[in-house]
């Protein structure tokens, strides 16, 4: 192990995104790991966990306070549930020190959170904060309230930059802060993408059937609902398809409705961890990433963990040009990019990568291996 003790806090269900969580247990002695819920996941029941991990076991897991939140009060009451948040890791930060000693690290990838690292810096609770930047909100939103929790985050993310390294996982988002004077045109900041898994390759196709796939939270403006848009399109074109769901979240049952509407066979399967997950991702056939394109849609901004997990199972990937990676998915000939909203285009892409599967497969299974975990991550925590 070569480091000693790190705080990682994040949100449910991204806490093991790009195997960050596995990371942290292959080379820290401790991890005190705050898993904090956001979105009522089905399937997932252990929400607002502190966990503490000594070279890798589990041997302290503790039941954090969450207020239950109605779906339609999620955004309103958000401030009173980052208050009890705050609360909550400050405290049981220190009880941390006071049991294992000054803590070395606090990471997390909110900034809101890397907020309260910089306050348990000031407090000599840890040494040194990381802010691993993933996301910006952009203040557009149809919804008053959610602006103004947005502009309200944003207060923090320019606070954040006072972490002792901030990290972004691409150079859009370093170059937003840079337009917006958060950052000198010639500051220099460390680009770590979230990394990929590694699977020895063995995608086997059957061209008898196509099954897409689609992993990730179940937000309309996330995409999954292109199958059932287009889907007489692809019952003339594609002929025999069904669609596997990984996933929950807030449009979960209008898109069980959808399904039901269009006759599409779709299974939902709620969240899924572990080889559950791989299990269902490596008899599917392609992955869905159409994000709709939106000037408030975090997507924008943000480095798919979804599309990373479809390559490393050698998966191809149908996706919109929304990603900064989806240039990096078409130029390795890995996928290929749609219109959302244009149905042949998806009948399209499908017939093109089925016709030469084992070619747009290895491609992506090759991309994978670009981001290799244990290959990229070491960079972040390399404070010098």
């Amino acid at each position: 192990m070569s480091q000693n003790s790190i705080v990682y806090t994040n949100y449910s269900p991204y806490e093991n995104s790009g195997k960050i969580l596995e990371y942290l247990k292959e080379n820290f002695n401790y991890v005190f790991h705050f898993s904090i819920g956001f979105y009522n996941l089905r399937n997932k029941k252990n929400y607002n966990r502190l966990l503490v991990f000594r070279k890798g076991d589990l041997i302290i897991e503790k039941v954090l306070f969450q207020l239950p939140i109605p779906k339609s009060l999620i955004f309103l009451l958000l401030p009173v549930r980052s208050i009890i948040n705050f609360f909550q890791i400050v405290a049981y930060s220190l009880w941390l020190k006071r049991k294992f000693g000054k803590i070395d690290y606090f990471f997390t990838v909110n900034a809101f959170i890397a907020w309260i690292g910089i306050n348990l810096r000031y407090f000599g609770a840890v040494s040194k904060t990381i802010f691993w930047v993933w996301d910006y909100y952009p203040p557009i939103h149809p919804s008053k309230v959610v602006m103004l929790m947005r502009y309200i985050y944003w207060q923090f993310d320019r606070v954040s930059s006072y972490s002792d390294k901030v990290a972004f996982v691409n150079n859009r988002l370093l170059n937003l802060r840079k337009d917006l004077g958060i950052y000198a045109r010639d500051a220099k900041h460390t680009i770590v993408p979230i990394g990929t898994d590694y699977f020895p390759y063995h995608k086997k196709h059957n061209p008898k059937k196509v099954v897409y796939a689609f992993i990730g939270v179940l937000k309309i403006n996330q995409g999954p609902g292109v199958i059932f848009d287009h889907s007489q399109t692809l019952f003339k074109s594609i002929g025999n398809f069904s669609y596997e769901v990984i996933g929950s979240g807030p449009d979960e049952e209008i898109l069980k409705a959808m399904a039901k509407k269009t006759g599409v066979k779709a299974k939902f399967y709620g969240y899924l961890e572990g080889d559950s997950f791989n299990q269902v991702l490596q008899k599917s056939t392609l992955g869905i990433a159409t994000y709709i394109p939106d000037p408030s849609n975090v997507s924008y901004y943000g480095d798919p963990g979804k599309i990373k997990r479809y390559i490393c199972l050698g998966l191809p990937v149908i996706l919109t040009n929304v990603l900064e990676f989806s240039h990096e998915v078409e130029k390795a000939k890995a996928g290929i990019i749609i219109r959302h909203d244009d149905p042949q285009a998806l009948a399209k892409a499908t017939q093109k990568i089925i016709s030469n599967y084992s070619f747009y497969s290895r491609n992506a299974y090759r991309l994978s291996q670009k981001y290799y975990y244990k290959k990229i991550y070491p960079e972040m925590f390399d404070l010098g």
